[in-house]
């Protein structure tokens, strides 16, 4: 058990590490939250359901907000 909460805290540094934070504060505040929660949690399909974009779409702004998703 104590290996899988490690995993996931890595995989959050590592989100919040390697995140352009200049460009995330830069979005509209939905798009804003819903990167955020996922740097935060690793939930990409609730955040991508809280940004109101569609998979694909909330991908690319992962990508471009350079937010490494481990799948």
């Amino acid at each position: 058990m104590d290996e899988v909460v490690e995993a996931f805290e890595e995989a959050r540094r590592l989100r919040r590490e390697r995140a352009d934070w200049q460009f995330i504060e830069s979005l509209p505040p939905r798009l804003r939250a819903a990167v955020k929660f996922f740097i935060e949690t690793g939930d990409l399909r609730l955040a991508q359901l809280l940004s109101g974009l569609d998979y694909e779409d909330f991908r690319e702004l992962l990508r471009r907000a350079r937010v490494p998703v481990l799948l």
